[in-house]
């Protein structure tokens, strides 16, 4: 678990709401909205849009992660991302309201979830640029060296999506090593 991460759970465990998501099911579909911060004790949850008729992963969350659809969550405004459990799935929930009125009351929580949210901009600024910069082959390299647990735990047609390939391809790649 990030540094970030710790601290942000330390400061709010004793407030979620415990959820348990079977595998399949999706908690938060595209145009709805989310009301909740998610912690996932056990299990994995897969991020993905529809773009031209295909599902497109851009997140996996797996044990001691925290996830919300951020715009959704903090605006008010339909996600514009599905979340499936890939997995039987147990989640600790906190609705927005509950956040809201913790962090006002408690500085260091509003600064463990300030933390929380530049890491996640910085991970996703990594996530385009990599897109932008690097080849198939170096993305996968790169995702089996920093998150080995998505190559173990994914099926490989998610994971080809994530990295931006067919699976295709992503077979071609995995053959070469």
């Amino acid at each position: 678990m990030f540094t970030a991460d710790q601290t942000l759970y330390n400061l709010l465990r004793e407030y979620f709401t415990p959820i348990a998501i079977p595998a399949k099911h999706n908690l938060i579909e595209e145009g709805h909205y989310s009301k909740h911060f998610y912690f996932v004790e056990k299990g994995a949850l897969r991020g993905w849009t529809l773009h031209e008729g295909k599902e497109v992963t851009f997140q996996f969350v797996f044990e001691d992660g925290f996830f919300c659809s951020i715009e959704s969550f903090w605006y008010d405004k339909p996600s514009q991302y599905t979340v499936e459990a890939l997995e039987n799935t147990h989640l600790l929930a906190l609705d927005k309201a509950q956040l809201k009125e913790l962090m006002q009351a408690n500085v260091l929580l509003l600064e463990a979830f300030t933390a929380y949210m530049i890491e996640r901009v910085l991970i996703y600024q990594k996530m385009t640029i990599d897109r932008i910069k690097e080849n198939p082959e170096k993305r996968y390299k790169q995702l089996m060296q920093q998150a080995p647990e998505i190559i173990q735990r994914i099926p490989q047609h998610y994971v080809a999506s994530y990295l931006g390939i067919t699976p295709v391809s992503l077979s071609r790649i995995r053959n070469r090593r």
